[in-house]
């Protein structure tokens, strides 16, 4: 394409947007939303999946032993654990370090003014020895805790099983939803796009009919439509992309500060890791409704 007919292009790309401005500014507004629903689901998901591998590689449960029983029927338990193939790795808490936990537990409740109290007639000998357990894959946390609680002098297990498939649930939801939303936007941005197209190229009917006449190509006069096209929907990402930035950027901090209280590990990313990403989809995604909106108002009503 030579320079004069890319300069002819463009130039006639930005006129025809201008003289259009309400179905223009119609459509960069729809194609805004759309692009803003998108971001605002995949940075959702994409944190979603982040908190879920951070509690993947977590030790998933703990088990409990009996009080009672001896350092003989321990190792007995500890050799179960250690030959189960479904785990990864273990760590043993003894009485001893439980009964310090208990204590800086019970020093750190603010609310529990009578800790000293509470402590009276107990010592490490009332403690249950422990095992924190990680599975190598999560998804058999069940089986491994039902095996565990099979084990003779095995009190309780607990794990976070519930967690993990809740978070994983909200996950799949929070995909299927933002597709549909996404997608019923889309194609109301290819209508209003091939409609604003359409209303271009009905105004300038004679003009192509001119250019016909003197040889232009049929590619020479679609060119200006379709590059309208992606301006438009180039404008619409860009208008998204500030938008979503402000508001990632104002919610990250606040969200993470709330999600300090659920325990260690639960956070929000950093907006540098994602922003990329959500880059080059807004720019793929919104040149191609644009062009795509464009192609189909000219098949449709242009008949070159």
């Amino acid at each position: 394409m030579k320079i004069r007919s890319l300069k002819y292009i463009l130039k006639e790309s930005f006129k025809n947007a201008y003289r259009n401005k309400l179905m223009s500014l119609a459509s960069i507004s729809i194609i805004s939303a759309a692009l803003i629903l998108f971001g605002g689901f995949y940075l959702i998901l994409v944190n979603l999946n982040h908190n879920l591998d951070i509690l993947y590689a977590q030790p998933q449960m703990q088990a409990y032993c009996l009080p009672t029983l001896t350092d003989q029927q321990i190792s007995g338990i500890e050799t179960e654990i250690k030959n189960n193939k479904y785990i990864e790795s273990y760590s043993i808490v003894t009485k001893k370090e439980a009964f310090e936990q208990f204590k800086k537990f019970l020093a750190d409740d603010k609310s529990n003014e009578g800790g000293a109290n509470i402590l009276e007639g107990y010592d490490e000998s009332s403690m249950n020895v422990s095992f924190i357990i990680k599975v190598k894959d999560p998804q058999n946390s069940k089986l491994v805790a039902s095996q565990l609680r099979a084990l003779a002098g095995m009190e309780n297990v607990k794990y976070s099983q519930q967690t993990i498939d809740l978070i994983a649930t909200v996950s799949r939801w929070v995909r299927i939803v933002s597709l549909v939303l996404i997608g019923v936007l889309l194609i109301v941005s290819l209508f209003i796009i091939s409609n604003t197209i359409k209303l271009t190229v009905f105004a300038r009917r004679k003009e192509i009919n001119i250019m016909k006449y003197i040889g232009a190509t049929d590619w020479f006069i679609r060119w200006p439509f379709i590059f309208e096209g992606i301006l438009i929907g180039l404008t619409g990402a860009l208008f998204a992309f500030v938008i979503i930035s402000y508001l990632y950027g104002f919610t990250q901090p606040r969200v993470t500060s709330n999600l300090a209280t659920l325990g260690d590990g639960f956070e929000i990313m950093d907006y540098k890791y994602v922003w990329s990403t959500l880059v080059f989809f807004y720019l793929g995604v919104s040149a191609l409704i644009g062009a795509s909106g464009s192609v189909m108002s000219i098949r449709k009503h242009l008949h070159v």
